[in-house]
């Protein structure tokens, strides 16, 4: 059967709001500028064949708000990336395991926004193509097609959706990655003050795949799916406001943990790549990360300490979603990054990681120096990452990793001011700014002997015109 998106539904949506008199609409559009160079490091870590990459890139990334009222609203959220050669595609969200990307135009998100239901104005339900951003964004990071429903009051928070990506929606036929083709994942977080400014929240995640796999005998090649999920996360997490940089308490702390549970069912292959059969795995996994950030007095300066958790093994294997971004402003500046190290981007699973950071934060300029140990839980199994194909051995030593962040903000406009300031859906900075990344990863003796340090540098000028 044909999938079909949720965007013609949106458009139906749409259409059923234009007969609102024309005194009433409010139209928002904004452009943001990024003109910047990229280097990165072969990431086979010079064990292999692959070689250094450096380039120059544009990215153009217009914005388009329609406020019919103040219960309707339409957004729409592309980009036109054009580099000078072929890249790792990194976007918030995303990265690609493939240097085949050039240039591509791509929709990031198109969605109708009604908040009439009841009378708070921080309730409100989104359909459409929309970006997800769920607190810590280790569930929820990332574009979707969605239905999502989202209340906000002064001390109580709640979100809930459903979710499934059925396209990549991008010019250079680079698909979905195969594991998130045909998967149907339903959402919620709920959240409370248990005393002032300090939150006590639960949050759910079930993932389950729809599309079957091939039976007995069929030939499979590298676009066939070989393994179904039906895994269900489930977490309670503790903060006072330690990812909201705009908070000025003295200490902020961040305490979470998650429980994953269920199996996944896997074609076995048999001779010339044809199927044999299915092999069910069950899974009962833990993850939990703690985090806290001091800040001495009045001084702009930040020092904070994070441990991240995520269990390894056969059955005990944690794994995340496939829809987290892993970008956060965990360091207390407002620029979001990579909690695990822009050169490796590894993800929770099999994982310990210690970090020690210190932030440096002033109200146009801001800068990060985050440090961090790597370690496996289990020793024979290996780690997920998304910026290095070198394979691990047995050793629990994956490495350590150094980031730089730092940047420069130039005056602040007011871009789609209606939606930055009421809606936590476009929770985008508004300022132009020159950003430099610089990162760092020694593999340990988990890799190979003579493993090259892999490194990632990104400097970065964006400019919002209106």
């Amino acid at each position: 059967m044909k999938r079909q998106p949720l965007l013609p539904i949106a458009a139906v949506g749409l259409l059923a709001v234009a007969s609102t008199p024309c005194a009433a609409i409010e139209i928002g559009t904004a452009l943001r500028t990024s003109v910047g160079g990229q280097a990165d490091g072969a990431r086979d870590l010079g064990l292999g064949d692959q070689s250094s990459n450096e380039i120059l890139y544009v990215n153009l990334a217009p914005r388009f708000s329609i406020e019919f009222d103040r219960n309707w609203v339409f957004y729409l959220r592309g980009r036109a990336f054009v580099p000078t050669g072929d890249v790792l595609d990194t976007d918030e969200g995303q990265t690609t395991l493939s240097r085949e990307v050039k240039s591509f135009v791509k929709l990031d998100e198109a969605w109708l926004r009604f908040g009439g239901f009841t009378s708070y104005p921080g309730e409100s339900v989104r359909i459409g193509h929309q970006f997800i951003r769920e607190n810590e964004r280790s569930y929820v990071g990332r574009d979707a097609d969605a239905l999502y429903w989202v209340l906000n009051t002064t001390k109580f928070q709640s979100s809930a959706g459903i979710l499934y990506q059925f396209n990549a929606y991008r010019s250079d036929g680079i698909d979905l990655p195969l594991d998130q083709r045909k998967r149907v994942y339903g959402y919620g977080n709920i959240s409370t003050d248990w005393m002032p400014e300090h939150q006590i929240g639960l949050r759910g995640l079930h993932a389950r795949d729809v599309g079957g796999l091939p039976g007995a005998g069929r030939p499979v090649n590298a676009e066939t799916k070989l393994e179904e999920v039906n895994l269900t996360w489930l977490g309670v997490y503790l903060s006072n406001g330690y990812l909201n940089p705009r908070k000025p308490n003295a200490i902020k702390y961040w305490a979470d943990a998650t429980y994953l549970v269920g199996s996944t069912l896997s074609n076995t292959l048999g001779q010339n790549r044809l199927t044999s059969g299915f092999d069910r795995q069950s899974t009962s996994a833990v993850a939990s990360t703690v985090g806290v950030r001091w800040r001495p007095g009045v001084l702009p300066l930040l020092v904070g300490a994070e441990y991240a958790y995520s269990g390894g093994g056969t059955q005990s294997q944690y794994r995340q979603s496939g829809l987290q971004s892993n970008a956060t402003p965990f360091t207390g500046i407002t620029t979001s990054t990579y909690r695990y190290n822009e050169a490796l981007r590894a993800q929770l699973g099999n994982l310990r990681v210690a970090t020690l950071y210190t932030s440096y934060s002033l109200p146009n300029d801001e800068v990060s120096l985050i440090v961090q140990k790597f370690n496996k839980d289990d020793r024979f199994v290996g780690i997920l990452s998304n910026n290095v194909s070198a394979a691990t051995g047995p050793s629990t030593d994956i490495g350590y990793g150094i980031d730089v962040v730092a940047s420069h903000y130039l005056p602040t406009f007011g871009v789609l001011k209606n939606l930055y300031e009421d809606d936590d859906s476009i929770s985008e900075d508004p300022r132009s700014a020159i950003r430099l990344r610089a990162s760092i990863f020694n593999p340990g003796k988990a890799y190979a002997p003579g493993s090259d340090i892999n490194y990632r540098v990104i400097l970065e000028a964006s400019l919002w015109v209106f």
